[in-house]
């Protein structure tokens, strides 16, 4: 038997190895062709500021290097930087939080034999994304080696994972992240003598969270309060929360010194809101299309577009919103509910199976399930279940006040389902082997207390 499991475990890893490569390398067939590589406009703002950062311009765009680079019509041409005495025109960007600016120089610096373009972004991605399959076997392996070797199968099967690593930008760094820290609370729950260090190394990824997304501030919330009403978690925090707090404080400083007030993130929100209610028909002239909404603030606000920040922008279409929903208030309802029912149903415009082998809505309810079944275990799976469906309502509820969950949004979202899925795997296993155990173990024969023989 044990050769048999050793050829067994051999073959499935091999089968993980193999789905891995097979569609990541289809999916960058695809995306990555040289002839129309996937490159965000906004990725080349991200590796000037990357650029940036050697001279101590954290979170500061060269808009000189911008135009030069946007002439040369080719945005998967390398970066040369310019001489420090050359023309520049260094401003803050305010548009969008900054963290993806800190990967970008890490995969800069990283992988220096490669061309200073998107494609080291691409490489440290992909190197993520195979370490991240061990992180995933790793977590479920504590409940059963199996259920580790099948969630590592089904993560490389998954079709937003693959979509996302398949192209640079900041869309997938929320997978890996959501993955440790949830992982990182459950391991913590698991290996007590530990916890202190599992949720130190939680709290500094969420403290760099905020830096990449602002959705990250209430879900940092939402993940304490989870920690704090376990009582094995509660009495190791004090660490985690200073640690926390040290990493995101200067996210905080800086968007409330741009903003005059207390601020935690300048990211414009009402230009996505815009754009979000252009989801349905409408008749105010909405799409969802970015260069719409700026010309719209153009032609009735009379705001120009600044790439740099949104903010005269983000002004202009937080009237044009609340003026819509002053005129046309079952609208904006409809068209929030609207979004928020495909966006869990999996089934909006740029929404992609998560498995090609099934629907979304079924695998959904599969997802459902486990949550129930999590609940039912209790202990650790309750612990773990409870901050996976927490995490997933919270930033489906929110990103859809404002947008929808299509595949650029579906990474915290498609981590929480899978966690959930595994859990009702697991919980199904449990109870399968209680019942073989239980079919098993012989009766016992029954003896009368003080009997005695003939």
């Amino acid at each position: 038997m044990s050769v048999l499991r050793r050829v067994a475990i051999a073959a499935a890893v091999l089968a993980i190895v193999l789905q891995w490569v097979n569609t990541r390398a289809s999916i960058l067939h695809v995306n990555q062709d040289p002839a129309h590589p996937v490159i965000l406009d906004t990725y080349a703002f991200y590796h000037i500021m990357a650029m940036g950062l050697r001279d101590g311009r954290v979170g500061q765009v060269d808009l000189e290097a911008v135009r030069r680079y946007q002439a040369l019509n080719d945005p998967s041409a390398p970066h040369e930087r310019l001489p420090r005495n050359g023309p520049h025109e260094w401003v803050s960007y305010y548009s969008l939080d900054v963290g993806y600016s800190f990967i970008v120089e890490a995969a800069r610096l990283a992988f220096p034999m490669l061309p200073d373009s998107h494609l080291r972004a691409l490489v440290l991605q992909l190197v993520v994304d195979a370490a991240l399959v061990y992180f995933v076997f790793f977590l479920f392996s504590h409940w059963n080696l199996w259920l580790g070797l099948v969630a590592a199968y089904l993560y490389s099967s998954n079709g937003p994972f693959y979509d996302l690593v398949s192209f640079a930008y900041y869309y997938y760094w929320d997978i890996p992240l959501t993955f440790f820290v949830l992982g990182a609370l459950i391991l913590a729950h698991h290996r007590s003598e530990e916890a202190t260090l599992w949720l130190t190394l939680a709290a500094l990824a969420l403290g760099g969270g905020v830096w990449l997304r602002g959705s990250w501030w209430p879900l940092s919330l939402f993940l304490l309060l989870v920690a704090a009403a376990s009582p094995v978690l509660r009495p190791k925090l004090l660490i985690p929360v200073l640690a926390f707090t040290v990493v995101a404080t200067p996210q905080v400083v800086r968007s409330s010194l741009a903003r005059g007030q207390l601020t935690f993130t300048t990211r414009a929100v009402w230009h996505v809101a815009l754009v979000g209610l252009g989801y349905y028909p409408n008749r105010y002239g909405l799409e969802v299309n970015d260069g719409v909404i700026f010309k719209l603030t153009k032609d009735k606000y009379g705001v120009e577009f600044s790439a740099q920040d949104y903010w005269p922008h983000e002004q202009a279409a937080r009237k044009e919103f609340v003026s819509i929903w002053q005129k046309d208030r079952g609208f904006v309802i409809r068209s929030f509910f609207g979004r928020l029912k495909d966006s869990v149903a999996g089934s909006t415009r740029t929404s992609v199976l998560s498995f090609l082998a099934v629907s979304n809505g079924t695998y959904r309810l599969a997802c459902l399930f486990g949550f129930f079944a999590m609940l039912l275990r209790g202990g650790e799976q309750r612990l773990l279940g409870t901050a996976a469906a927490g995490t997933y309502a919270i930033y489906v509820v929110l990103t859809c006040i404002f947008y929808f969950v299509g595949l650029a949004y579906d990474n915290v979202p498609e981590v929480t389902l899978l966690i959930l899925f595994m859990g009702g795997l697991e919980a199904a296993w449990y109870e399968i082997q209680r019942g073989v155990r239980s079919r098993l173990t012989p009766a016992r024969s029954f003896h009368p207390t003080g009997a005695t023989a003939a």
